[in-house]
């Protein structure tokens, strides 16, 4: 564990989290990066498929389509709000078992921020980006709290939801909207987060953007600047080197200074905890040893270091109930809940909405 700078406070949120304390124990058989990505496909594929409460879309200012898709809105009207960021091709509908966890281990609200041509989401504006967009979550922000203004909010991101994550916590500073928040791991800096992604992986991962990202949506983005080079793209790096004009930035430079977690991560305020795992064959422990010590500069921010786990895995065993991060993701929230840090005794609202809100789209 590597705590930030006021280590008070983290031995104080430590000594409710038993989990984070003792750490990730599986089982022989299931101590490496594989068998850890094998029972995350597993268990994930086998959960059953969520009832939404409500699902909602949001029209950007240029067009763009994103939704929300909430679980325990019939919750009292000041229950906290947890706000999921999925994977990088990823949606609520493929963190259900993760969503159904938290629903029954916090009591909360859950709503999943579903980015552009995620959860069968058409594209209905020329740009994409594997990261997502700040500004897109933070309209998507505006109507968890137009539904919930009474409810303080807290974030999860997972694997590349986790970049956004930190991007927006970077970025907003003390204006952010959730009191505390956790990066499962996660999306280091781009692109040299992803040069140390063992080689299987990389291939296979992005063969899956290509297919997720370019393929599906050929008719909208073929035109575009840069569609066929990044479609050739061998690595991830490759990938994210030629995104650039498919994300809306005429260089590179200018994309990864708009889109890079890391570049603002040293300004986030809001409390992070952020887990990771030594054999994760997706983001290496390498990303976390070479940002560790700006990371511990942080006030509230604590880093994890798990030596088994995979990648957004930590599975003691068959079991979806064994997930040692689930564990210790609900305890941590509770534990940063009942510290009262998110009370504020002259506000009528906890999550009052900014001025400009994306459009309800029936």
């Amino acid at each position: 564990m590597f705590p930030g700078a006021d280590r008070d406070w983290a031995d104080t949120i430590l000594q409710a989290c038993p989990s984070l304390r003792v750490g990730c124990r599986p089982p022989r058989w299931a101590r490496n990066g594989h068998a850890q990505a094998a029972l995350s496909l597993l268990l994930d594929d086998r959960a059953p498929k969520t009832a939404w409460d409500l699902e909602e879309r949001l029209t950007m200012a240029d067009g763009g389509t994103v939704s929300l898709q909430w679980n325990g809105l019939e919750e009292d009207e000041d229950k906290p709000v947890l706000v999921v960021l999925h994977t990088v091709c990823g949606s609520g509908h493929s963190l259900r078992r993760f969503i159904d966890s938290m629903r029954r281990r916090l009591g909360w609200v859950v709503v999943a921020c579903n980015r552009r041509g995620h959860a069968e989401l058409p594209l209905t504006a020329r740009r994409i980006n594997t990261m997502g967009s700040v500004d897109d979550l933070d309209e998507q922000l505006d109507r968890i709290c137009e539904r919930r203004p009474l409810s303080p909010l807290y974030g999860v991101g997972k694997s590349a939801g986790s970049g956004l994550l930190v991007r927006y916590l970077g970025e907003k500073r003390d204006a952010s909207r959730f009191v505390a928040a956790v990066a499962e791991g996660p999306a280091y800096d781009i692109p040299n987060g992803l040069q140390h992604t063992h080689r299987g992986y990389d291939a296979y991962l992005t063969r899956k953007m290509i297919r997720f990202f370019l393929e599906r949506n050929r008719e909208m983005l073929r035109d575009l600047d840069g569609f066929e080079r990044c479609a050739k793209a061998r690595t991830m790096v490759e990938f994210h080197e030629r995104l650039y004009t498919l994300a809306g930035f005429e260089t590179r430079e200018a994309y990864e200074l708009a889109s890079d977690p890391m570049r603002v991560a040293g300004d986030m305020t809001t409390p992070v905890l952020v887990l990771n795992t030594e054999d994760d064959p997706v983001c290496s422990p390498i990303n976390v040893h070479r940002h560790v010590s700006e990371m511990q500069k942080l006030q509230r921010t604590m880093t994890a270091l798990t030596r088994y786990g995979g990648h957004c895995g930590f599975y003691e065993g068959w079991d979806p109930e064994s997930s040692w991060s689930d564990r210790a993701i609900a305890e941590y929230l509770t534990a940063v809940e009942a510290s009262g840090i998110a009370l504020d005794s002259s506000a009528d609202e906890v999550c009052s909405p900014s001025p400009a809100t994306g459009s309800l789209r029936d």
